[in-house]
């Protein structure tokens, strides 16, 4: 599956003011359209092998998978871009983000080294009350449990241009939650994480995907710039910022599955 080079993924968007020759000589203001590439964003969890006891095997991609993925889109000429910065400036003609959801500790062991090697950066959701601890919300399914990031290998990842946001305080449920406890989780975490790592975090990732308006407003209060969802396809500029659509790479995302999954959010973007 080829991407002709030739031509944007996505119709104009945007006016570009330039100065034309009319036939009276004179100097007049004319629109010419630029390109506004779509953005997929893609979604992992675990780059990790697929361990059989866990009740969600598909949040795994096993390493050669993962790096594998990262070198075909390098080979396409995809450019990674910064979520906080997104739609902030002009985007290159196939911009990326990659996103990890969790913090989990293969991250820093498997992902890391896949995404320097091909000068790649990412945005890692952190949980922010089990840095350095478990997954516990997913024990209570008896899921296999997977070490979290310590906040010596955020400082680390930190400086080598990984970006962090905020999956809440403790992966909740927002929606499920009282207004009180929902904010709790939602501008709490944010303050913690910028203890953290010594600047403000702006983007966010809604636990389980699920929100609300009420969620979302909160969420807008709180300070945030960008939230992602789990909505499925890619992203123009007149995309909500605080509802950002995924692609999600699983553990059978193979390279003709992962490439269909990318081509397609991209050619449906909205």
């Amino acid at each position: 599956m080829a991407l002709s080079s030739g031509r944007p993924f996505g119709p104009a968007k945007s006016g570009k003011v330039s100065k034309s020759k009319r036939g009276t000589g004179e100097d007049a203001l004319v629109t010419s359209m630029e390109p506004s590439p779509p953005v997929p964003i893609l979604m992992y969890h675990k780059v990790a092998p697929v361990d059989p006891r866990s009740a969600v095997p598909g949040h795994y991609v096993p390493p050669a998978l993962f790096r594998r993925q990262m070198r075909v889109l390098k080979a396409l000429g995809f450019v990674s871009v910064r979520l906080a910065d997104l739609f902030e400036s002009n985007l290159p003609k196939r911009p990326v983000v990659i996103t990890f959801d969790d913090g989990y500790e293969n991250f820093a062991l498997n992902a890391l080294p896949a995404l320097r090697a091909v000068g790649y950066r990412s945005t890692v959701f952190l949980v922010a009350n089990q840095i350095g601890g478990s997954d516990v919300w997913d024990h209570a399914e008896a899921q296999v449990q997977e070490r979290l990031l310590s906040a010596k290998q955020i400082k680390a990842a930190q400086a080598e241009g990984t970006d962090f946001g905020s999956h809440t305080l403790d992966h909740a449920d927002l929606p499920a939650c009282n207004r009180d406890e929902a904010w709790r989780q939602i501008a709490d975490s944010k303050a913690s994480l910028e203890g953290v790592l010594g600047e403000p975090v702006t983007t966010f990732c809604y636990p389980y995907g699920r929100t609300s308006p009420e969620v979302r407003g909160m969420v807008e209060e709180a300070g945030y710039r960008y939230a992602c969802s789990t909505q499925k396809g890619a992203n123009t500029r007149e995309a909500d910022r605080l509802a950002l659509r995924r692609i999600n790479v699983r553990s059978d995302s193979w390279t003709p599955v992962f490439l269909f999954k990318l081509l397609r959010s991209v050619r449906y973007a909205r």
